[in-house]
């Protein structure tokens, strides 16, 4: 969602990728009961506090920055999400732990023909900020390729879907649960090395972070 100009607020909403992937679902199931709203592109350091003409003008120049049109990417936009915080609150919620930072991981087919896919446990992630009243919250984890990398649950799995991107093929797979084991998968023949990215996003705090995803193919027939 993006305003159509700084004169006035008239808005231009747009579904992102993972709505019109509901969409197309019709199921008679899509309906819009929430919204979030995210701040990625203001630059704060343009908050001028020694503006000569006083309190009035501090915020000038981001009042008159050029505003955004929608994006529909969820790698690229609202990675800072507004909240409501509880009163006092000197930090932003955060996701804390995340080891590794990022994924790399191999799907070898050895002389054999054997398969030997790779893969790497996600645990231990926690919530810090926000006086930690969200450090036992569940994370809904989204991987928005699951052609290359299945994620599933270790332990207690709240919840999980699939779904694909028409415009890419890609096929997200998403788990809520507290922690995740990302396995290498097939992808055609000598597909070399793909990437993708896994989302974590705080269920009550939506803190969100991202961690890369590298799967290298290594054909020793």
């Amino acid at each position: 969602m993006g305003f159509i100009n700084n004169t006035s607020y008239i808005l231009n909403a747009v579904l992102t990728k993972k709505g019109r992937e509901y969409l197309a679902k019709n199921d008679a199931k899509f309906n819009i009961t929430k919204f979030a709203l995210a701040d990625d592109e203001v630059d704060y350091t343009l908050w001028d506090t020694a503006h000569p003409l006083g309190t009035d003008y501090y915020g000038a120049v981001l009042e008159s920055m050029p505003l955004v049109e929608p994006v529909v990417d969820p790698e690229v936009v609202m990675k800072y999400k507004l909240i409501t915080a509880p009163v006092g609150s000197k930090a932003l919620a955060v996701i804390k732990n995340v080891t590794p930072l990022s994924v790399e991981i191999k799907y070898v087919i050895d002389p054999d023909s054997n398969t030997e896919p790779e893969d790497v446990d996600i645990t231990g992630i926690t919530t810090g900020g926000l006086q930690n009243v969200y450090n036992d919250e569940n994370y809904k984890f989204l991987i928005l390729n699951s052609n290359i990398a299945d994620i599933t649950a270790i332990g207690q799995e709240v919840s999980s879907s699939e779904g694909s991107y028409v415009e890419t093929g890609r096929i997200t797979k998403q788990v809520i649960c507290r922690e995740i084991k990302i396995t290498a998968k097939p992808i055609g023949p000598n597909p070399g090395i793909l990437k993708t990215s896994l989302i974590i996003t705080g269920q009550n705090s939506g803190a969100i972070f991202v961690v890369p995803i590298t799967v290298t193919y290594e054909d020793q027939r």
